[in-house]
């Protein structure tokens, strides 16, 4: 429940995370740099490798990781030619595209680097050794690991 007052607005409660946001930082995890390639990557997207060596992309081969927010960044995402974090082990905050829950095959789709459980078919890959952490509606945060 916010509480208003004449300046505006507060939730009562901080929210649990957001897109991009590491959801555990003391267990194993790997994050790797990577060179954005042809369009800017918002956080918490699945990129896949780029053409060249240590680049990733949208739409790229295969699965690369999900990239993670950098404070630095104005605009919550990667530009192109920018050195992006990207996650491939650990667990991760990413906004569900379609309801997930703890027991769904995680995919992405390569076109938006969208995160969900859409049936594997051309475009839509499974991200190997990832389970969702938490259950989520559409377009809500869900938790997921990368293995």
């Amino acid at each position: 429940m916010p509480i208003f007052d004449n300046q505006g607005s507060y939730d009562t409660e901080m929210a649990v995370g957001y897109a991009g946001m590491e959801a555990d930082t003391s267990g194993p995890r790997d994050v790797a740099s990577r060179i954005i390639e042809t369009a800017a990557v918002a956080f918490g997207l699945a990129v896949g490798r780029g053409t060249a060596d240590g680049s990733a992309k949208l739409s790229g081969g295969g699965f690369e990781g999900i990239t993670i927010e950098d404070k630095t960044r104005t605009a919550d995402q990667y530009a192109v030619g920018e050195v992006a974090a990207v996650k491939r082990k650990g667990s991760v905050w990413v906004v569900a595209d379609g309801a997930v829950i703890p027991a769904g095959t995680v995919t992405y789709t390569e076109a938006t680097g969208a995160i969900g459980v859409k049936a594997v078919a051309t475009g839509i890959v499974a991200i190997p050794n990832a389970k969702f952490e938490t259950t989520a509606a559409d377009g809500a945060l869900v938790r997921v690991y990368l293995g």
